[in-house]
């Protein structure tokens, strides 16, 4: 049987890469595959693609949005560049398949690909999509999005929810999932941190002394020392302060409740089926963000701060009252469990193949 080449393309946090490593997953348990992604240095698939042993394209691209009028100009500047260094690399390797997963490195990429008349799929996390996927969703033959009412941005939509990681699944279907007490906080600030998160739990501390509560903290790698400095000034805390977290999977089954951004990790957070509290990234492409906490919001899993609002003090109220009581936990958790539509990367990976005629012949 030939080996299926896949390239996925895109990046630059975990929320876009780690649903496309789902994928790649899935790929290969139906078919003997060759995975390839393409990037940008600065992204964290820098480190993530090659330790997971996949070869990974760098592309000179940078971002355009919520930038200033210098860095917006020099990043417009490094689009034929990165245009033409997708041309090199889709000539050489010659993928069966290309998928973007939003990202800077996505859109020339894809464009190329589609230039190329390559055969293409988008996989997009968010209710709202970015820059990228919304101009070139309307081109590409096929689109994988996680709720309905995208079918203005999308030529090809399907409704699928989000690839989970096949660490998540795992610890989602172990057969007893339920955190250990003492009752345990985690915050996952995404690859890079969340340095609003950060100071505001760090300002939280003094409240939440004394109340019987643990703490996993990733900070990402500026704030790791502070933070580390701000604890051991709370010694009553039982805390570990990481700059970044590898076995993810873990701390949430550990999580009894989760404080994070609003990117696609919720998703994650969902399949492992945990209570949250989330503070989108106010300004982001299409609200992205706000969008996706709404929905967990709206589904009762999970409370929302926006960040205008974020103080201390809200933030320690909202912790002690989820974890002092119980039932609403348990009620969150219920919902953010139903919001799961299923193995989203499994049902995509067997769609693409279908659809490009790519799947194994009995």
């Amino acid at each position: 049987m030939n080996e299926l080449k896949v390239l996925i393309a895109g990046g630059g946090t975990g929320g876009h890469l780690f649903p496309g490593m789902a994928v790649a997953e899935a790929l290969g348990k139906i078919r003997p595959t060759e995975v390839r992604f393409v990037g940008t240095a600065r992204g964290i698939e820098a480190r993530a693609v090659p330790e997971r042993g996949w070869k990974l394209y760098l592309l000179s691209v940078s971002g355009l949005y919520r930038v200033g009028a210098l860095k917006k100009l020099l990043g417009l500047l490094k689009v034929p560049v990165a245009f033409l260094q997708s041309l090199k690399i889709l000539l050489t390797y010659r993928p069966d398949l290309v998928i973007g997963v939003g990202g800077y490195a996505s859109g020339p990429l894809l464009l190329a690909a589609l230039l190329l008349g390559r055969r293409t799929l988008i996989q997009e996390q968010n209710a709202s999509p970015g820059m990228t996927n919304r101009l070139l969703g309307r081109f590409v033959p096929l689109s994988f999005v996680p709720f309905e009412g995208l079918e203005g941005v999308f030529r090809n939509p399907k409704v699928v929810g989000n690839p989970i990681r096949s660490q998540i699944q795992e610890a989602a279907s172990l057969p007893d999932r339920r955190p250990k007490e003492p009752f345990t906080l985690v915050l996952v600030g995404g690859s890079q941190g969340a340095r609003v998160l950060n100071q505001t739990l760090v300002a939280a501390l003094p409240s939440l002394e004394g109340q019987g509560i643990r703490i996993l903290h990733q900070t990402g790698v500026a704030d790791c020392e502070d933070v580390r400095q701000a604890y051991a000034q709370h010694p009553e805390i039982d805390a570990q302060v990481v700059p970044f977290v590898d076995d993810v999977a873990s701390w949430f089954c550990e999580a009894h409740l989760l404080l994070s951004r609003a990117g696609s990790m919720v998703n994650e957070v969902c399949a492992v089926g945990r209570a949250s509290i989330l503070v989108p990234i106010p300004n982001t492409s299409g609200d992205h963000q706000g969008s996706n906490a709404r929905a967990l919001e709206s589904g009762g899993a999970a409370i929302v701060i926006p960040q205008a609002e974020l103080n201390a003090q809200r933030l320690a109220q909202a912790i002690l009252d989820i974890k002092n009581n119980p039932e609403q936990r348990t009620a969150m958790e219920e919902a953010a469990k139903s919001l799961v539509a299923g193995d989203a990367a499994q049902v995509i990976a067997q769609e693409a193949l279908r659809f490009y005629h790519l799947e194994v012949k009995s």
